[in-house]
Formats: C-alpha cells, structure tokens, sequence
C-alpha cells in the first residue's frame, strides 16, 4: 500500500466533504433562493453538482490507488486533474474577473495540497519500483 497516497485520498476525500457538506449550504443553496433567472439558476447547479462527482470520484481513485499499489497512470491524470483545477480557480480566476487574490475564496488553492501530496506518492512509486525505498 502506498500510504502518501492514502494521505492522498483522504485529503481529497476531506476537500469532496468540504465542497459537499459545507459547500451546500454556503453557496448552493444561496444560489437557488437567488434572483436570478430560472436558466442561469440551473445551469449552474448542474455544474455544481458535476463538480461534486468530480470530486468524490478523485477521492475514489486515489483511495484506489494506494490499495492496489502501482496505478502510476491514474495517479498521473487525476494529479494533472486537480493542478488544472486548482490553477484555474486559485491563480487564473481572480485576475480575470477583477478580483485580487487576498479577496478571492480560497476554493482554488485548497487543490494544490493533494496535488503536492499525490506528486510525493508517484515518487514513493518510482523508488519502490526502482528498489530504492520502502
């Protein structure tokens, strides 16, 4: 078993929690008492709720990952995943609509601590595949 990324996985696990549990209440359901219109309404809590099986199903596949052992692929795709996620949202996203950082939500950087953990445990990969560590 890989345990950096088990630590992985229930880091992302923590974050699908997070997004799910607290998330709902604080944006969610905000977004479906709004003014807006009936379209814009549901539309995005469509993409709300992708993002929520998005996040689940990255739990899911690096939970996977370190119970089966070498699974270097997955690992590769959904770490290139979620820092595409995490930079869209914690680096490109407030620029783009005008906001600074310091006022952004920090939704787009809580991405980079699995991305970080999950890089750790593709090395631990290559250095129990080279005989190099335990």
């Amino acid at each position: 078993m890989n345990k950096i990324q088990l630590v992985t996985g229930i880091g992302a696990a923590a974050l699908a929690a997070l997004h799910t549990f607290v998330g709902t209440a604080e944006v969610a359901d905000p977004l479906l008492a709004s003014e807006l219109e009936d379209q814009a309404k549901y539309i995005n809590f469509f993409c709300w709720h992708i993002v929520t099986i998005v996040l689940w199903a990255v739990a899911a596949g690096y939970l996977w990952s370190a119970a089966v052992g070498r699974s270097t692929e997955l690992v590769v795709f959904l770490t290139l995943m979620m820092a595409g996620i995490g930079t869209w949202g914690g680096v490109l996203l407030p620029p783009s609509v005008g906001m600074s950082y310091v006022a952004m939500p920090p939704q787009g950087w809580l991405f980079f601590p699995i991305v970080v953990l999950a890089i750790f445990g593709l090395r631990n990969e290559k250095l129990r595949a080279n005989g190099a560590g335990a």
